[in-house]
């Protein structure tokens, strides 16, 4: 039952390090989001403040033009973080299955530990009993 034990542990220990891999990329992605929208909104301020001192039609244009890919890049963004989320919903859910294998692995070596120590004892009692009975018949 050793070597079973031993490959659901290393079955559990890389799903536990793709889950961690899973978690830092999400984490990843979303603050990549976060900068994207910042940026954003960041250009957007520069251009409400050229708007009230005056901007020109190209440079108004031009900053439109920047929103607009911003945009696209946010939603693709969002995209790839979304994919994210499921792949680290994925792993997690490898991750628990592999924890519940080694779980049951380890209830059952338990049990049968546990029932082979009953049936040493149940033998050892009964070399005693034998001993004891010998020794009182003579």
């Amino acid at each position: 039952m050793q070597p079973v034990a031993r490959l659901a542990g290393e079955r559990e220990q890389r799903a536990a390090r793709a889950l961690g891999e899973s978690r830092q990329h999400l984490q990843q992605q979303r603050r990549q989001l976060e900068e994207l929208e910042s940026y954003r909104t960041e250009y957007l301020d520069q251009l409400q403040r050229a708007a009230r001192t005056g901007i020109g039609a190209g440079q108004l244009r031009h900053y439109q033009s920047f929103i607009g890919k911003l945009s696209e890049a946010i939603e693709q963004q969002r995209k790839v973080v979304a994919a994210a989320e499921e792949a680290m919903s994925r792993a997690q859910e490898q991750w628990h299955r592999s924890r519940t294998r080694v779980k049951v692995v380890d209830t059952v070596i338990s049990t049968c530990r546990s029932e082979e120590q009953q049936e040493e004892q149940r033998n050892e009692q009964k070399e005693t009993d034998e001993r004891a009975l010998r020794g009182f018949r003579r």
